[in-house]
């Protein structure tokens, strides 16, 4: 997506919100979520701040103050509910590895909205359950996926990486050869689906950040819904203690029905939170 700017849509609105009192107030605890979507739209200044329309303010407005809340969160409940024997050393080496990647990784002409909470969680979940092979449905050009390369690559595991943009794809490509995980990671400008029918190898982790086009053929396909149609694809590779992490979880949405219905017949268990993007995570149980 070409936007206003390039690089982390994140940082951008942090910029501009830093200096304001009211998000300042915000971070320290001392606004809700609705007060501070509220200060924001009640902020002339943002009107001329592109990127901060209507539908912007709300989604910023769920960005946590501390952007741990949904790993803490997530990663609680699978402890909780016996899913996991430990969460201690999720974070280890997050804080050099977020510095080698904001310094390293070219976004091109792009931007993405992959906030601070994806990067930490994504992290997180990588860290305790130590997959060997990924595959991402929706990989736009990885930098979502890259949170959780330290670990595949530590493990000397592979991912691959999915999406039909071309050009998002190269830039993918040209990133994980720059850090040094070309031998780990395999691009494919490719639908999802079609990669998922060839593939014999069992999945880790599965990763869903894509959105289907509105006039696909194939109705399971349209927007959201194409998340429980690539679960469907992936089912028969998906193994219990396997990981499904799911951006833009939304588990109210109507299209998101297939995916929530399939998580449950799959034994998936686990968490979603309402962030920006919103995120969830679930391993499978039996």
């Amino acid at each position: 997506m070409k936007f206003i700017t390039t690089g982390q849509f994140a940082l951008y609105a942090e910029k501009i919100l830093a200096p304001k009192d009211y998000y300042k107030k915000y971070k320290t605890g001392q606004l809700n979520p609705a007060q501070f979507r509220d200060a924001m739209r009640a902020d002339a200044s943002l009107a001329e701040a592109a990127g901060f329309g209507e539908y912007n303010i709300d989604r910023i407005s769920l960005t946590p103050p501390d952007e741990k809340a949904p790993a803490e969160t997530i990663t609680k409940y699978f402890l909780e509910n016996d899913i996991i024997k430990s969460r201690a050393g999720m974070y280890d080496g997050f804080d050099g590895y977020r510095g080698y990647i904001r310094e390293n990784y070219s976004h091109g002409g792009f931007v993405t909205f992959i906030y601070p909470e994806d990067e930490r969680l994504l992290y997180a979940i990588a860290k305790i359950t130590r997959p060997k092979s990924m595959f991402t449905a929706g990989s736009y050009y990885g930098y979502f996926a890259v949170w959780a390369m330290k670990t595949i690559a530590e493990n000397g595991g592979t991912a691959v990486l999915s999406d039909v943009d071309g050009e998002a794809c190269e830039l993918a490509k040209e990133n994980f050869e720059r850090l040094g995980y070309g031998k780990n990671a395999e691009i494919c400008c490719e639908d999802a689906s079609s990669l998922l029918a060839r593939r014999a190898e069992p999945i880790d982790m599965l990763i869903l950040d894509a959105t289907g086009k509105h006039d696909d053929p194939r109705p399971e396909y349209r927007g959201k819904r194409i998340y429980g149609a690539f679960l469907k694809d992936a089912g028969r590779l998906l193994k219990k203690g396997s990981v499904i992490v799911i951006h833009n979880m939304e588990p109210e949405n109507p299209e998101m029905k297939p995916l929530v219905d399939g998580l449950r017949e799959i034994g998936a268990s686990g968490a979603s939170c309402d962030t920006y993007n919103g995120l969830g995570a679930y391993i499978i149980t039996r």
